[in-house]
């Protein structure tokens, strides 16, 4: 008897232990570095104002997550989150998935100082845009398991020598929940709840095959021909 609770006080140790690193490395990876560009960038109240619910919001991200998942893509894009109006005390509020926070509603206001893209979804109608809204929502609160170290590790090195053709692959390998909770694959997941394509394949009779969520992308919907490209007017320009 003795022996089986030693067992496993010996485990619960070490899961703790390895949930307190991969917390701590997931923390240091998300950790933001805000600068200013030299270039001319919309102002927040402009993207607040043309903003619609349902419209998918790409984020230039500053850490160094960020880094990785911008070479490894091939694309400044590399955070996404989803629109959805008003919600609790935010005017203007975001869903959104970190790796240390999990799901969670985030005041627009927060990428303030960021290279931001929005891209709407098309042919869709309020009551579709509604469905994924309510999909997210039922995932605020969700926290993700960060003992695997290995799904971590893989951004610690933000220029893995790996060729251009496989790098899309590199996002989704293993099995531990940070790979679930790449921001893209929650909203992609959602967008599969009407059917709606972020950036499917297309097979020989030129038939729309979706694409699993795990290996969509936050450029996805930057490319995608499903998504229009929404830029909102520069203030103060005649």
């Amino acid at each position: 008897m003795s022996s089986t609770l030693a067992a496993v006080n010996g485990e619960l140790t070490n899961s703790m232990l390895l949930q307190f690193i991969g917390t701590q490395l997931a923390k240091f990876l998300t950790k933001e570095h805000v600068y200013k560009d030299a270039y001319y960038r919309v102002s927040i109240e402009n993207i607040k104002s043309t903003l619609k619910p349902g419209d998918v919001v790409l984020v230039e991200g500053q850490s160094r997550v960020s880094s990785a998942i911008q070479f490894i893509t091939g694309s400044n894009w590399s955070h996404a989150a989803i629109f959805i109006g008003k919600a609790k005390s935010f005017n203007h509020c975001l869903i959104e998935v970190k790796a240390v926070e999990g799901c969670k509603y985030t005041d627009i206001n927060t990428y303030r100082n960021h290279n931001l893209r929005i891209c709407r979804p098309m042919f869709l109608n309020d009551k579709k845009r509604m469905i994924i809204i309510k999909h997210l929502k039922k995932k605020i609160g969700s926290k993700y398991d960060l003992r695997n170290i290995f799904d971590l590790i893989r951004y610690v090195y933000p220029n893995p020598p790996v060729p251009k053709k496989f790098r899309r692959n590199l996002i989704g390998i293993g099995a531990g929940d940070p790979t679930k909770a790449i921001c893209s694959s929650l909203i992609a997941d959602a967008f599969k709840e009407i059917n709606h394509p972020v950036l499917p394949f297309a097979d020989d009779f030129n038939t729309i095959v979706l694409r699993h969520p795990t290996y969509c992308l936050p450029k996805d919907f930057d490319i995608s021909p499903f998504f229009q490209i929404i830029k909102p007017s520069p203030q103060n320009f005649p």
